[in-house]
């Protein structure tokens, strides 16, 4: 055998690291490109489209947390802001950085005028500051505080059709609405109205201090405004409202108007509505109706509710408070920091236009939650998002790659999982993705990823990209409290062959799934109810062995604690604990803790701290040297033909006899201790954990079969779409030892190894033991089932790793299983009574990989070498020793490349990356992992898949993915260089416009969009004086030669009116004309400021005064009055 394929020049290729620790600052999307930009507290932004497998990464250069982030309709430029207030434009055709400013205050809010490359930036100053963001300008015209005292800018928008008004919102509470087309004449001139709410004395009372101003802004028309409060309240003005709003209402009362009504809302306010924020009035895509998303919480910073108020048609034309309903009030779950709109098409509006969905920022460590709006106006969670943000969402502590290769059955029904019509894709897209067909050969690897949560979820990777199977999940937390389990996950296994999952815990037991489309299927023989479990479990934990603590293992500081120590504690304790939701739901606590608990499935990971049960079973392990040394002996006995067997703990040569009696014994009594478990509809569902049961997969009928089967309409049957469920359905318990490793088998069979030396195989089909024996012990007929876990023993050996085989001579299943101390066992599952027997040994120490190639080579792994062994032969046919004194590997496995190239990939300790050929094992490429795998190959957990991906799991759920490719491919950073985000091909949906007679009546332009930036950018500075280019400068250059009249709107709508605008004396100079600029802009607010303050003190001594002067009046006439006697 020869490793197939012509070997290329290899290199291993980086991909985009998904960190859940970044958390999600800001976010937006533009519905023409179907591009999702997302700003992270470390200063990064993510782009995110479905052309692309991954996402491409901004970066700022500065570090500092992403505050706003704002797409230019119609231009192929990001603007985002910081928390030092510097503004930044990127190119999206290039995802390169383009120009900055530095905002002189801080900036609080941001926006664009509609039609324009204009954006808006609300300081807490007051000042409004207009900077381009496709020419590279900055207006010397901007816009002061107009209320008195200054105050904040709590919101700034265009308006959604008349485009040169703007809506100011101030936090003192003031709308201010300007109209920019005379502000030429007057600031005063250019205020069109004032709204400002005298709230009602019992609702002021509600709040520490006087109401703030969170959130304002237009209707889809632009005839009314709506406003939040910081004390829960809603008002909406309308033209000529002024200070009296047309509605003001809370969540709860729809109106407050009245005192009786005021007093009435304050003493019922709810605590989870006493402040609202986040104002967005929206229209639905498909029904001509608009509504209003706000949120609320308890305070400003803690908002954990999103409420939709009906606003009637799409005109929202609100006149009292009968014309807003309450639709939904969705609870979140997590404190949400920010809300965006996902709308369809069109980008007007302030992006409100057509909405489909709400995009939440929620949790400590924000990450986007998508919930889609559905026709009857209520919200619902969906799960329409790129992989690496599910993954953000539920970031994981364990992975576990799935073996063999992929059924047809099963790929297909993944494959169903992975077309679906996503939320943040353009409506191109989502065409072309609702009608793609499936394809199986797409799905490269599947793993399992255990949560901090308590859950499970199955992920995929398909075309390169990461893929959450949604509704593929299990709540491993509520499984062990049904069956009264203490234990956390420390082993999982998968065959992607059958579909069989098994899971083992560091308390013995071990839960056996299948992936199904019928949740209901009944696929064990014999059912426990869980009452029955639970009290077995009593027992189980009260008897179990007290280890004493070695040296190289970490120390506990708290003493074991069992369910009945638990039990007793609730008797006795005064503390009331609330009855479990199911009756059936056993008591579950965390191992070495004396509460009751809900977290389950945090051990340890794999390939890390999980062999340090292995390290304190074999002392080779401990020391390289020491490892080096065996390991040369141990060679040259191999080359020698000396006997394979020293350091084994028993007889290399077993008695058949004994063997057979022990086996027959110990399977009778063990396959006992196997149940079969059957779950009720809302077990089920409460197992699915957030995913909900497929709506045609029905609860079962009277007569024990489900609905699905007695089904009246076999055409309508046909037309489901297939979903897939873990389905639990048996569960082992043998003794209290922590399981080492567990084996899936595509034949139905699960192998289970355990601390001790124990090895237990069970038989899925007749639900029973097939196999159990103890590598350091000699059969015995009369050993108990204690004596087979290895109690007792002193420093036993360990199986560290198995496998499933077919034997080439006798085409029967075998089990092969390394130990700690480097030998290979065979045992016979065809014929079970036959003894096992060692087969190798591996030439340095503990064994970390065992497999069968094609049937007839045996290739053997251990963390200094790796051997050959043709036909299961005592005598390695090659050795590849790891150079270098330091180096170990940490993971190793058998691929095969895009090139058809097949042999073993190793990643070592030194983040080298080694590929071997087969079976000679002779070196084809040192590879060295780029960039952040080289800092994460010590603590990370590594897996790797047929296909040559490596997946690195670091500490808070980080992931890093990396891929071997034919040098030559294009790497990440090369793609991101070449990749575009804007595509001029789209069509533009038609910018909203005013009425024609309206804009007769008031002589006005129906598209003031060029007189707004002849206004802005007749004084204005240059941003790119000093360094900088303009966003799309490289697709304005593709454009030219091919015809010099063509329309570049959708580059720079306003280019021909430059020529209309003063131009800037060219001979001061740039950086000192811009610093003498921000000087001057500082010293004007801090002049403003000082003005405001003497208007005060004046306005207190006025004050002052009068009252001095009705005082001496007051004296005055006393003295006349006494001056009469």
């Amino acid at each position: 055998m020869s490793s197939l394929g012509i070997v290329p020049e290899l290199e291993v290729i980086e991909d985009r690291a998904v960190d859940p620790a970044a958390g999600a600052t800001a976010t937006a999307f533009d519905p023409v490109q179907g591009v999702l930009a997302v700003g992270h507290s470390t200063g990064s932004i993510s782009l995110f489209a479905a052309k692309y497998t991954t996402n491409s990464q901004l970066q700022s250069g500065s570090g500092s947390p992403i505050t706003h982030i704002q797409f230019i309709p119609g231009q192929p430029a990001l603007v985002s802001i910081d928390e030092q207030g510097m503004l930044r434009v990127f190119d999206l055709d290039t995802l390169e950085f383009c120009f900055a400013y530095q905002v002189p205050l801080a900036p609080t809010c941001l926006g664009v005028f509609a039609g324009t490359t204009w954006v808006l930036v609300g300081t807490d100053g007051g000042r409004v500051y207009f900077v381009d963001a496709i020419n590279g300008r900055k207006s010397d015209f901007s816009i002061g505080c107009l209320v008195k005292p200054t105050s904040p800018v709590a919101a700034v928008e265009s308006h959604p059709v008349e485009a040169e008004k703007i809506l100011i919102a101030y936090s003192e509470g003031t709308c201010v609405i300007c109209d920019l087309g005379k502000a030429s004449v007057s600031e005063k001139a250019m205020v069109l109205s004032k709204h400002r709410f005298e709230h009602p004395e019992p609702l002021n009372q509600t709040a520490q201090s006087d109401p703030w101003l969170l959130c304002a802004g237009w209707s889809p028309t632009g005839d009314r405004l709506a406003a939040s409060y910081s004390n829960g309240v809603l008002a909406i003005f309308g033209p000529g409202s002024g200070s009296a709003p047309l509605v003001a209402r809370t969540i709860q009362c729809p109106d407050i108007l009245p005192k009786e009504a005021a007093m009435a809302a304050a003493a019922r306010m709810d605590r989870k509505l006493l402040s609202i924020s986040n104002v967005r009035w929206c229209t639905h895509p498909q029904l001509d109706r608009s509504f209003l998303a706000v949120t609320s919480g308890s305070t400003v910073k803690l908002q954990n509710y999103i409420h939709i108020l009906g606003t009637g048609g799409r005109d929202a034309n609100v006149k009292s408070s009968r014309d807003i309903l309450v639709n939904d009030s969705y609870d979140i779950g997590l404190p949400l920091v920010a809300l965006g709109t996902v709308p369809g098409e069109s980008p007007w509006r302030n992006g409100n236009d057509g909405v489909r969905g709400l995009a939440a920022l929620v949790g400590r460590n924000p990450h986007i939650q998508v919930l889609a709006l559905q026709p009857d106006l209520r919200l619902k969670a969906s799960k329409a998002l790129p992989g690496e943000l599910k993954w953000c969402a539920a970031p994981a502590t364990q992975q576990f790659y799935s073996e063999g290769e992929l059924s047809t059955a099963l790929g297909r029904a993944l494959a169903q999982l992975l077309v679906d019509s996503t939320l943040i894709t353009s409506n191109s897209a989502r065409v072309d993705a609702d009608t793609a067909e499936p394809r199986v050969k797409d799905i490269s690897g599947l793993c399992c990823c255990v949560e901090s949560s308590g859950g499970l979820s199955l992920w995929c990777i398909s075309s390169r990209r990461l893929h959450r199977c949604d509704g593929v999940d299990l709540d491993l937390r509520y499984l062990a409290r049904l069956v009264g389990a203490e234990g956390q996950v420390s082993s999982v296994s998968m065959s992607a062959l059958s579909g069989l999952l098994a899971i083992g815990t560091d308390t013995g037991e071990t839960f056996i799934s299948v992936l199904t489309s019928d949740p209901w299927a009944s696929i064990a023989q014999n059912y426990t109810p869980f009452a029955e479990l639970c009290r077995l479990a009593l027992p189980y934990y009260s008897e179990r062995p007290q280890k004493p603590q070695s040296s190289d293992s970490p120390r506990n500081t708290r003493p074991y604690s069992t369910q009945a120590d638990m039990l007793q504690s609730k008797r006795s304790s005064a503390v009331h604990r609330s009855r479990s939701t199911s009756l059936h739901e056993g008591n579950f606590i965390r191992r070495n803790s004396k509460r009751l608990s809900s977290s389950f499935g945090t051990l340890f990971r794999r390939g890390s701290s999980a062999s340090g049960h292995l390290k304190s079973a074999s002392k080779q392990s401990v020391d390289a040297n020491d490892v080096l040394n065996a390991g040369v002996l141990n060679i040259k006995a191999a080359v020698a033909g000396v006997d394979i067997s020293p350091g084994l703990a028993r007889p290399s040569e077993l008695v058949a006899s004994a063997w057979a009696e022990q086996l027959s014994r110990l399977n009778a009594e063990m396959s006992t201790m196997v149940y079969g478990l059957r779950f009720d509809a809302a077990e089920q569902q409460r197992l699915a954990g957030a995913s909900q049961l497929n709506q045609n997969a029905q609860a079962p009928a009277a007569d024990g079969r489900s609905s699905s089967q007695t089904h009246a309409d076999p055409s309508q049957a046909s037309d489901r779409q297939p979903c897939l469920h873990v389905l639990p359905f048996m569960f082992a318990r043998f003794a209290y030892s922590s399981v080492v490793s567990v084996v899936a088998g595509h034949s139905g069979m699960v192998a289970i190894s355990y601390t001790g030396g124990a090895i237990v195989v069970v038989d899925i089909a007749g639900q029973s033991v097939v196999l159990v024996d103890n590598i350091n012990l000699a059969p015995n007929p009369d050993a108990s089932v204690n004596k087979i876990f290895g109690n007792g023993i002193v420093e036993p050996a360990t199986i560290s790793t198995m496998a499933f085989a077919v034997d080439s001579n006798s085409s029967k299943q075998m089990l092969l299983a390394g130990t700690s101390r480097g030998h290979i066992y065979k045992y016979s599952l065809g014929d079970p009574s036959t003894p096992p027997k060692v087969v190798a040994r591996a030439p340095t120490g503990l064994v970390e990989y065992l497999a069968l190639e094609d049937g007839q080579t045996l290739v053997v792994g251990t963390p200094l070498s790796i051997s050959v062994h043709p036909q299961l032969s005592a005598k390695p046919a090659a050795i590849y020793n790891l150079p270098g004194s330091n180096a170990q590997l940490v993971r190793m496995r058998i691929v095969r490349l895009s090139s058809g190239w097949r042999g073993i990939a190793a990643v070592d300790s030194q983040a080298k990356v080694i590929l071997l050929s087969l079976p000679d094992l002779s070196e084809v490429a040192r590879l060295t992992l780029p960039g952040d795998a080289q800092k994460l190959v010590h603590s990370a957990d590594i897996c790797i898949d047929d296909n040559g991906r490596i997946q690195m799991l670091g500490s808070n759920g980080r992931l890093l993915q990396t891929h071997i490719a034919a040098r030559g491919r294009e790497s990440e950073a090369n793609r991101n260089a070449r990749r575009s985000y804007f595509n001029m091909q789209l069509p533009l949906p038609p910018q909203p416009t005013r009425k024609g007679i309206t804009s007769w009546l008031l002589g006005k332009a129906t598209d003031p969009s060029a007189d707004i930036d002849a206004f802005l950018g007749s004084h204005r500075r240059d941003l790119l004086s000093s360094g900088g280019r303009k966003p799309g400068a490289q697709l304005r250059a593709e454009l030219a030669p091919l015809d010099p009249e063509l329309p570049t709107l959708a580059l720079n709508k306003r280019s021909r009116q430059d020529s209309k605008v003063g131009e800037i004396d060219r001979s001061l100079n740039a950086d000192e004309f811009s610093e003498t600029k921000d000087m001057l802009e500082k010293r004007g607010q801090q002049l403003d400021d000082v003005s405001e303050a003497v208007q005060h003190l004046s306005m207190q001594s006025e004050g002052f005064l009068k009252k001095v002067r009705a005082y001496n009046a007051e004296q005055e006439k006393k003295s006349k009055r006494f001056g009469l006697f």
